[in-house]
């Protein structure tokens, strides 16, 4: 009973071309959803959400940014799997004349088909999703991104034009994002075992331009998409060719449709019943804008390969598969030791460079006396007083002549 009051209202605002005779939407129901007339952003929602995600991805490789030149260079991969969330939604209706209004769950355009068996109880007037998407399980988006990196700080800029193919008129797509970590500033002081890790702040942002023209359609359906990223990436490296990263910040994504469309379609030459129907897509949908973590860990394998694997949640969860990634240092950075020592920081320095580092004593010369002599004494002078400040030996008497003569007399005796 439910099920058919679901469908007697939704009857009243769907149209008449709700399903072919696969149970699939139609083309016009799929793409009517970009029309604000019908009220349905929820159905094609999940584009965005995907979209937003795949695009705020890949923005660093490393949390740490050198002093020296870096270039690099690759094809980022992120990909997102369409899982149940976005092969359904939740819509309200309210009825215009009571005010009264109620939740029901409905497919998105990922959603699945009406079960068209005798038995089912589906109702026929309800939006279903497009057979095309339907059979979508992974989500990606592809383009060329090249960086270069001088003095800590990083530009990246990505781009991908592709020409038209069938059903797609028009691709293209271009960001640029900007790093700086402040490692240098504060590594030179913490102890050995901590002067791996380094911080950064990443920004990123995407602009890409997509038109679609559907089979028996003249005109064409343009959505204009934009994802922005601004996150703290944290890193620690303990070994030159391993970093473990993480990051923490906010992401944004929007899209927003315009353009004509006006059904031609015909079959064994006569017009069908959709025919001259139009579409004028108007309406901006948001997609998943909030917290954004990631985890990644990345990798420098000889001196120029460095893929990077990893997870990042923005309202869902995507993978960052980036093995198609080179990156090229010219130069040694000085380390954390090297700089304590310049700026005379001992306790990030090594202690024998610290014992090196101190002043040494020279002893006291011999001359030193002579030094502290005035310069107005002469040399016969100082020697006299030399002779006279010397100690004295206390003399030896000698017995008397007449006491040895006296002596020597009584031994002959």
């Amino acid at each position: 009973m439910k099920k058919a009051l679901i469908a007697t209202l939704i009857l009243s605002i769907s149209g008449a071309f709700a399903i072919d005779d696969k149970g699939w939407a139609t083309t016009y129901e799929s793409l009517s959803a970009f029309e604000s007339v019908h009220a349905r952003p929820g159905y094609v929602k999940p584009i965005i959400d995907n979209l937003g995600n795949v695009l705020n991805s890949n923005w660093y490789v490393s949390a740490s940014v050198p002093q020296s030149l870096a270039v690099e260079f690759g094809l980022p991969v992120s990909v997102i799997f369409v899982g149940d969330d976005d092969r359904n939604y939740t819509e309200t209706y309210t009825d215009p004349y009571t005010g009264v209004g109620f939740d029901y769950e409905t497919p998105t355009i990922f959603g699945r088909h009406r079960d068209m068996s005798p038995e089912s109880q589906d109702p026929v007037a309800m939006f279903y999703g497009s057979k095309t998407l339907n059979g979508l399980g992974i989500f990606t988006y592809p383009y060329l991104q090249a960086g270069a990196s001088f003095y800590h700080a990083r530009i990246v800029l990505r781009g991908m034009v592709l020409p038209a193919i069938s059903e797609l008129r028009k691709f293209n797509l271009f960001g640029f994002g900007l790093q700086y970590s402040f490692g240098h500033f504060f590594q030179y002081m913490l102890p050995p075992a901590a002067q791996p890790l380094d911080v950064s702040v990443v920004f990123g942002y995407n602009t890409s331009s997509i038109g679609y023209q559907p089979d028996k359609y003249e005109g064409e359906l343009d959505l204009d998409v934009s994802a922005t990223n601004f996150s703290f990436v944290f890193g620690y490296k303990p070994f030159d060719f391993f970093e473990v990263m993480m990051s923490l910040g906010y992401q944004s994504a929007e899209m927003k449709s315009y353009g004509h469309l006006l059904c031609v379609a015909k079959e064994y030459g006569q017009p069908t019943a959709e025919y001259g129907a139009t579409i004028n897509p108007d309406i901006t949908v948001k997609g998943n804008n909030g917290f954004r973590f990631g985890l990644e860990v990345a990798f420098q394998l000889g001196k120029t390969y460095h893929p990077v694997v990893g997870l990042d949640y923005a309202g869902k969860s995507s993978f960052t598969l980036n093995a198609l990634y080179l990156r090229q240092q010219f130069g040694e950075d000085k380390t954390p030791d090297e700089i304590a020592k310049e700026k005379g920081y001992v306790r990030g320095a090594k202690q024998e460079e610290a014992q090196a580092a101190e002043p040494v004593t020279e002893p006291a010369s011999e001359n030193s006396a002579e030094e502290n002599q005035p310069e107005d004494v002469s040399d016969e002078e100082a020697t006299e007083e030399s002779v006279e400040d010397a100690p004295t030996t206390p003399e030896i008497e000698e017995p008397a002549a007449e006491e040895t003569s006296a002596d020597d007399s009584f031994n002959e005796e």
